[in-house]
């Protein structure tokens, strides 16, 4: 909170700035002016919650000061000092709304009154202000929701859009405005849009976000102005340069705006295909009701155990089709490909090693939603594709059983009861045999193996920081956390705690030479 305290005597405003712990109002910023004038030229940039000013200044009197202050800032509180109980400042102190009106010699215990009085309305107005903000976005958000509907009660809809200021003649489209889902947004860029778009004919509009990423407007605006729309537009793509926009059919009256919001979503559905437009307007094609074809998913599990080279060539002929059928609505997309990809991910487990990044199954969805663009899951399905290659080839100089003890392993690594015993009756080998098989190819016994490959699974999980000690052991195949602990530490040198810190370390100080 900010104070300023005009006074012509110097011992005045030194004694207040002595006496008064300005931290116990929550002052934090303080300016003095040693008469009106100067106070005004301060007011004009340092804008004051609460001003304490003298009646007598030269220059320019507090009375003429405060007139002019409580022009350029009515909320601020103002209080009056004066050695002089005249009727006139007393007249100008009510008709100026003065807070309070202090006798000098100065009273600290009745300034402190004042001051505390003061504070205590601009709190009060403060949170009131707060309180109609949110009421008026509410009554914003429900009159959005009803406009975008159709067949909403239209006594609702003109009590809203009178209580909000929405004209309910004119002209109106919908407009979206969508940002990179990477992107950090504030939350004020649909406040400012919505003030860009008042200067067509001073008409504005209304909006929400409809996710982080994305935030709707419909605006409203003369027949005569329509010429400024796509200036409008092209303000808003070059005062965000990530951004893009749609445009939804014009709407000739305001029981038409659903069909403007509806294909406003249809054009910006195509930003997902075509990530290099910017711009987006409604055309016949996109306007169709598609849906994605049934058996999909179906047809991909049968494709699914020929191997790699199959595989890219069933998801290159998909990534085809989607952007041939463009209308297509990304979110059926993202559902798909998670299910294609985590069917992947859980034939080939091993995989998830390969991209250390991505953290495992776990963080597969979140990974997929994160993208943009149809382009950006192209890439990152070929890129898994690839790491399912070079698995293969890496198991190629195996026999077809240890391959398929390996495969048997990553899938079921985290189950508690998983043993050489268990892996070689699935097999229909004795576990002798097995062990003595499995020796031979790869050097080590089938024991030895398994808690090699769990300790690995370990430390990837580790160096992840989302996840707890005690789930990790889980999902290595360790029900006693204390246990995982102590073989973790036999074969690492380190508990687990101590091999993530210096995973933690490692990465500041990579971070810091990136830097």
């Amino acid at each position: 909170m900010k104070i300023l305290i005009a006074d012509d005597e110097d011992y005045t405003r030194e004694g207040l700035m002595e006496e008064i712990d300005w931290e116990e109002f929550g002052i934090d910023e303080i300016m003095q002016a040693v008469n009106g004038e100067e106070a005004l030229k301060i007011v004009k940039w340092f804008r004051p919650d609460i001003v304490l000013s003298d009646i007598r200044m030269p220059k320019m009197d507090g009375i003429a000061f405060a007139e002019e202050m409580v022009r350029m800032i009515p909320g601020s509180k103002l209080i009056f000092m004066s050695g002089y109980m005249e009727t006139e400042y007393l007249k100008s102190a009510i008709r100026l709304s003065v807070l309070d009106y202090i006798e000098k010699p100065i009273d600290i215990a009745q300034v402190k009154k004042a001051l505390r009085r003061a504070v205590e309305e601009i709190t009060r107005e403060q949170k009131n202000k707060e309180a109609d903000q949110v009421n008026r976005e509410f009554r914003q958000q429900r009159l959005f929701e009803l406009l975008i509907h159709r067949d909403s009660d239209e006594r609702t809809v003109e009590k809203l859009a009178g209580e909000v200021g929405f004209p309910m003649t004119g002209e109106y489209v919908c407009v979206a405005v969508q940002f990179p889902r990477s992107r950090r947004n504030t939350g004020g860029e649909l406040e400012q849009a919505l003030e860009m778009a008042s200067g067509i004919e001073g008409r504005g509009g209304i909006g929400v976000w409809q996710e982080d990423s994305c935030f709707e407007m419909i605006l409203s605006y003369p027949e005569k102005a329509r010429y400024r729309l796509a200036p409008f537009y092209q303000r808003i793509l070059e005062k965000w340069p990530e951004s893009k926009v749609a445009v939804g059919i014009e709407a000739g009256d305001c029981k038409n705006i659903y069909n403007s919001c509806k294909t406003a979503r249809a054009a910006m559905n195509c930003a997902f295909y075509q990530p290099d437009q910017r711009m987006y307007v409604i055309d016949e094609i996109i306007r169709q009701k598609r849906f994605m074809e049934p058996g999909i998913y179906g047809s991909f599990l049968r494709v699914l155990p020929e191997g790699p080279a199959k595989m890219s060539e069933w998801f290159q002929s998909l990534f085809g089709d989607l952007v041939s059928r463009k209308y297509y609505h990304k979110e059926q997309v993202y559902t798909l490909m998670i299910s294609l990809l985590t069917a992947v991910f859980r034939q080939y487990p091993e995989v998830s090693d390969r991209l250390s990044r991505l953290g495992g199954e776990e963080q597969l969805q979140a990974h997929i939603l994160g993208m943009d663009s149809l382009r950006e899951i192209q890439a990152f399905t070929e890129e898994v594709l690839g790491s399912v290659q070079e698995r293969e080839e890496a198991l190629s100089g195996y026999g077809r059983v240890i391959r398929g003890v390996l495969d048997y392993i990553a899938a079921h690594y985290g189950e508690e009861d998983l043993s050489t015993a268990r892996i070689a009756e699935y097999f229909h080998f004795s576990p002798a045999y097995m062990n003595v098989l499995f020796k031979q190819e790869m050097k080590v016994t089938l024991k030895q193996y398994l808690s090699s490959y769990r300790l690995d699974r370990a430390k990837k999980l580790l160096e992840q920081d989302y996840l707890k000690i005690t789930e990790i052991a889980e999902k290595c195949g360790y029900t006693n956390a204390n246990y995982f602990a102590k073989v973790f530490r036999d074969g690492t040198g380190m508990t687990p705690v101590e091999y993530r810190d210096k995973c933690e370390r490692n990465e500041d100080f990579l971070r810091s030479e990136r830097t």
